[in-house]
Formats: C-alpha cells, sequence, structure tokens
C-alpha cells in the first residue's frame, strides 16, 4: 500500500511542475513587458501629455500579481497634480476575459474586484505578446479569456452621441459648496466646466461665485479612449463689495524688498518640504488649495524613497505677473523655478506659483514639482533625456 501511494505522488509530480513552470514563465514574461514600457498620460484634450509617462512595477509568484502604476507630478492647465502611485491586484483563476483595445496597444482584463468596464494595461506594439502571456497565466491558473469564448459577440451599434454627466453640488461645511462628476469623455470638459461655473452663479444668487481647486482623474472608456473621472470643482459665493482680494495695478512692479521677501519665504517653505515637515508647511499654501496631508507629503516622501542623503535646491524668480487670467482671484504672483540636486536622484525640478498678500506676506497658489530618481533609468522606466526635458518645461 505504501507502496502505491509513493507511485502515484510521482506520477503526480510532473503535472504540478509544469503547471508551477507555467506560471513562473508567465509571471516573468508580464513583468518584463510591462516594466519596459511607460503608459502615456492624457491632458484634458485627450492628448498625451508631454515629457510625462506612467510606470508600471510589477510582483507576483503563481496566480497573483501585484501591478503598482507610478504618475509622476504634472500639470493639465492651471492645476497641479502630485505624485501618485496606484496599486491594483491580480487573481487570474478569476479572471472572466482578455481583450486587446485602443489600437491593439492595450490589454484589458475583465475580473471580480477590478473596474465594471476592466483593467487597462498598455502595452505600447508588444501588447499582443502581453496578452498571449496573460491569457497563458489565466489558463494555467483556471480563469478564462476571450479565445475561450463560445463565439464572438455582434459588432456593437454605432454609438449615440454622449448625453451629458449629471453635476451634484453638495455643501462643504466652512468652505462653501463642491460639484462632482463621476466620469466623462474628456472632450466634455469645457461643457462641464462651463456648466459647473453657471450652476455655481445660480447657486450664489446675488453674490458672486469664485471658483477654487478642481481635480479629476485621468482615466480610459470601454473603448481604452481617454476619460475623465471623479472631478470635484470647489466654489464659494462672496459679496463683491466685501471682497478681501484686490486688483494689483497694472503698472505694479516688485522692489528690492518684495524680491528679498520671496527668496526667503520659498527658502524657508523649500526647507520644510526638505524636511517632510507639514505641519508648518501646509499653512504656507493657500487655503483655497484644500492641499491634503498626503498631497504635500508625496514629493519629500518621493525624496525620502529614493534619495541617498541630504540634498541642496536653487531658486530662479522668472517674473511677476499682476492679475493673470486663469488665476482663482486676482493680485499679484511671483513664479519661481526650483533645481535641486540630490544623492541617486537624476530629477527634480518645477515650479511654484507665489501669491503675495500684502507686503512681506506670501502664500503659495501652485506647485508642480518632478522627483525622477536614478533607478528609474537604470530599470528603462524613463530615459535622461525624457528626465532632463521635465526641467526643461
Amino acid at each position: 500500500m505504501r507502496l502505491l501511494s509513493f507511485v502515484l505522488l510521482v506520477s503526480f509530480l510532473p503535472a504540478a511542475t509544469s503547471a508551477q513552470n507555467n506560471q513562473a514563465s508567465a509571471q516573468t514574461e508580464i513583468k518584463a513587458l510591462l516594466e519596459r514600457v511607460r503608459a502615456p498620460m492624457y491632458a484634458a484634450s485627450g492628448a498625451a501629455v508631454p515629457g510625462k509617462t506612467a510606470t508600471y512595477s510589477i510582483s507576483g509568484t503563481g496566480c497573483s500579481t501585484r501591478l503598482e502604476v507610478s504618475y509622476p507630478s504634472h500639470q493639465i492647465g492651471t492645476t497641479s497634480h502630485p505624485a501618485r502611485a496606484e496599486t491594483t491586484n491580480f487573481s487570474w483563476g478569476q479572471v472572466r476575459s482578455t481583450r486587446l483595445s485602443n489600437g491593439d496597444q492595450y490589454v484589458v482584463v475583465v475580473a471580480p474586484g477590478l473596474p465594471e468596464r476592466g483593467r487597462f494595461l498598455y502595452g505600447g506594439t508588444a501588447a499582443a505578446a502581453l496578452k498571449a502571456a496573460i491569457d497563458r497565466l489565466v489558463r494555467v491558473c483556471g480563469g478564462t479569456t476571450s479565445t475561450q469564448m463560445a463565439a464572438a459577440p455582434p459588432p456593437p451599434s454605432p454609438p449615440a452621441p454622449p448625453a451629458q454627466p449629471a453635476i451634484k453640488v453638495e455643501t462643504v461645511p466652512g468652505k462653501g459648496y463642491a460639484a462632482v462628476v463621476e466620469t466623462f469623455p474628456v472632450a466634455q470638459l469645457t461643457s462641464v466646466s462651463d456648466r459647473v461655473s453657471a450652476l455655481a452663479k445660480q447657486r450664489c444668487g446675488r453674490l458672486s461665485a469664485r471658483m477654487g481647486r478642481y481635480k479629476y482623474f485621468t482615466s480610459t472608456d470601454a473603448q481604452g479612449r481617454a476619460a475623465l473621472t471623479e472631478y470635484r470643482a470647489s466654489f464659494s459665493c462672496y459679496d463683491p463689495a466685501t471682497d478681501p482680494y484686490e486688483r494689483a495695478p497694472a503698472d505694479w512692479k516688485p522692489n528690492a524688498q518684495d524680491e528679498a521677501d520671496l527668496t526667503a519665504f520659498v527658502q524657508r517653505y523649500m526647507g520644510l518640504l526638505d524636511r517632510s515637515d507639514y505641519v508648518a508647511g501646509m499653512p504656507m499654501m493657500e487655503p483655497i488649495l484644500e492641499i491634503e496631508k498626503d498631497e504635500w507629503l508625496s514629493v519629500p516622501n518621493m525624496l525620502k524613497q529614493h534619495s541617498g542623503g541630504k540634498g541642496s535646491w536653487n531658486l530662479q524668480t522668472l517674473g511677476w505677473v499682476n492679475n493673470p487670467e486663469g488665476a482663482s482671484h486676482p493680485g499679484r504672483y511671483a513664479f519661481v523655478k526650483v533645481t535641486g540636486t540630490y544623492p541617486k536622484i537624476a530629477a527634480y525640478c518645477g515650479m511654484l506659483v507665489i501669491y503675495r498678500q500684502r507686503p512681506g506676506s506670501y502664500l503659495i497658489t501652485q506647485q508642480n514639482l518632478s522627483v525622477i530618481p536614478e533607478s528609474w533609468i537604470t530599470s528603462g522606466r524613463t530615459t535622461r533625456t525624457e528626465a532632463l526635458k521635465t526641467c526643461d518645461q
């Protein structure tokens, strides 16, 4: 009887070993194909943001894979978006279907726990090879791929013109209001913004409306086309007769003391950023930005994670502008370029826009700083040329 058990055990070993080898081989291929590409990021127009790409980091064994997508800080219009990371966990045995999309440059994976329309993975010219590796892992893990469907679905009818998305206005105690929109095509951004402005004026009645911070995330629709999601625009109502923001005289120019005060303010702010002192640093930003702790810490956290020690930075005042178009309110604004030097960091640079409240008093009204580690270049996530382009913009 013991001999029989031994024989059965031996007979099953090759199949188990083969499955494990197939899993490991597919995991390795998926990791190699995803980590060597840089996924495009999209501006509000739907065009790729120049010099800004997202990178993939893959880890996994057996039938489970963890995907981390790193998005660099970037600016869309007058809105700055901090660097962020997004994590997705794949259980390949639960996959229901896979398909190529968006000019056969994306692989879409549909499974429980993933977005309803599937998780889009950018493969570029190697998307077909990426799908083949994913399908191989899905099959060996017991999941379902598109090639296992009994019959292909009929081609969809031409899409109807997209309806205007619903806009929900929420009351934000002590701050005003927020207009919230779920998901809509990037082509509708202008019309959505116009409708939000109209709703703000309607809500404020005899008072005037002041638009504050707005933010959204770039996503993709079922066809892999750029879409915007989690759009949120803040606004408040004010009486023009008592508005604390005064227009700066068109001919106003800073004097030597203004320049010195500005430099001291920015040096202090950069020091707090370097030390991750959000308690002192966040109050130096305009309240209208509604900055959050995690957002503020995104830059110092990147430096801590990737830098090999202390660094330094240089500041260059590019100029001053009075009452700029697109600003949340009128006034005097300074534009300061930041260039940092840190061990193991290929590029640390960007722009700060500073609002002068009054002589000697300043606030950060816009921050767009990028941190690109040397490890991203050596791993092939980006190139040194692209890293330096970030600082030239």
